[in-house]
């Protein structure tokens, strides 16, 4: 598409999407501003107009206040912010100069986890209560009140990191100060957003899944629905697989479901991640992003289906039009534009040390129906056991024509390989 002068500001990193975004629309400039820890996702420097940096501490105003200068010189007709973190400030600077984009209420409800339980609740559309006390003391008594198993995390958190499934009473002081702990670790690789106290929220028994959506002029595309496979003890997520193994009735409750919250939230244009467990009542969200998903979850989809999410987004972005799915709706509902199969699984290091090497990852990568096998970790890193998604050592993707053949495939050849660390 071309789109010959115009200009683009570009809140925050977004990696290789910033240099999608100008291959898509030929002739499109691009100034972008980021706070310091996010400058490194920044590609191509020197193919922008200008790059800003602001400190990572610098408060939403002073954000504004440099969008404005930034103006003045580089006039931008759109704002675009291509990842999760400081989105908060790109819906600040499009309203400040009445330009398209989330609206900044949206943004927040959605980061505050706790907000958006009560937002959804008006709605009808959650029945999980939650509560944010303030300390450990707190904390077992709204676990008192809410009635065990908890689940303990930090409000803004990410990544899976710092949340906990309570079943006792002598175990929330503990989570309570492995949330409090994450919620403090905030910045373009941290656990968090931004600085957030932990929150309690009843426990929903059932299986999980993330519902893979793009939005145009209000109306929402279900591109797939994911079942997600996590590890018992840290709750981090392990693999994925779409289409999710669910009967028709489910996928299309799990989908209408999803479009009622993104409704109820007033998303109304762009890609978002939905997660939610299916209770034997019915659907319950977990909580939904307003980015793409990670975890490689649109490569999966995009393996399925042939929709590209990504070139959506940048597209979008740029101020193009994306055309809906060739797909009939109430078919994508129950699942019935699903072309084949695709999973993703992850492995981490058995404990703490230095990373030597990753033995057998080659031989996987060759192997049939393997689309990729990646390292994802730097040798000589320091690594862990599983507490994150950020724990994770490597990655193996699969496809094929049967789901259970397919998840299995990739659980194997990640089997294959050896992760080599040195004890620290």
């Amino acid at each position: 598409m071309r789109t010959d002068n115009a200009r683009v500001l570009v809140v925050g990193g977004g990696r290789h999407l910033q240099s999608e975004l100008r291959r898509a629309h030929s002739g499109l400039r691009t100034v972008v501003l980021c706070r310091a820890s996010g400058l490194g996702l920044v590609p191509e420097p020197a193919a922008n107009d200008f790059v800003g940096v602001l400190p990572d501490d610098a408060p939403v105003s002073t954000w504004v206040a440099a969008a404005r200068a930034l103006r003045q010189v580089w006039r931008y007709e759109r704002v675009a912010a291509l990842a999760e973190i400081d989105q908060d400030k790109a819906a600040a600077i499009a309203q400040d100069a009445g330009l398209d984009y989330h609206a900044p209420e949206l943004v927040e409800v959605v980061n505050d986890k706790h907000r958006m339980r009560a937002v959804l609740a008006q709605s009808g559309l959650t029945r999980v209560r939650a509560e944010m006390p303030t300390d450990a003391d707190a904390a077992v008594a709204a676990a008192g009140r809410l009635g065990l198993p908890v689940v303990v995390k930090p409000n803004g958190g990410r990544g899976s990191a710092g949340v906990s499934i309570v079943r006792s009473p002598d175990e929330v002081r503990d989570a309570f100060a492995l949330a409090a702990r994450l919620g403090a670790d905030v910045g373009e690789h941290g656990a968090c957003l931004q600085v957030t106290p932990p929150m309690l929220e009843q426990f929903v028994a059932g299986p999980e899944f993330s519902v893979e959506c793009f939005t145009i002029d209000g109306n929402h595309h279900v591109a797939a629905v994911t079942e997600k496979f996590v590890d018992e003890r840290t709750h981090v997520e392990v693999g994925h697989l779409v289409p999710a193994r669910v009967d028709p009735d489910a996928h299309e409750l799990i989908v209408r479901y999803t479009e009622s919250v993104l409704t109820a939230l007033g998303v109304t244009w762009g890609v978002t991640h939905t997660e939610v467990i299916l209770a034997p009542d019915g659907p319950e969200i977990v909580e939904t992003h307003l980015r793409k998903a990670g975890d490689e979850i649109l490569e999966l989809v995009r393996d399925c289906t042939g929709w590209d999410l990504d070139a959506a987004t940048v597209l979008q972005a740029g101020g193009g039009q994306v055309e809906a799915p060739p797909w009939d709706v109430d078919d994508a509902r129950r699942g019935r534009h699903y072309q084949r199969c695709a999973a993703v699984w992850y492995a981490a290091a058995d404990g703490p040390g230095t990373l030597v090497n990753v033995h057998g990852l080659d031989e996987v990568a060759t192997a049939p129906d393997v689309r990729d096998a990646r390292q994802l970790v730097a040798t000589g890193a320091e690594v862990e056991a599983l507490t994150s998604s950020l724990s994770r050592v490597v990655r193996v993707r699969t496809v094929g024509a049967d789901p259970d053949a397919t998840v299995s495939r990739a659980q194997a050849q990640v089997g294959r390989v050896r992760i080599e660390v040195v004890a620290r």
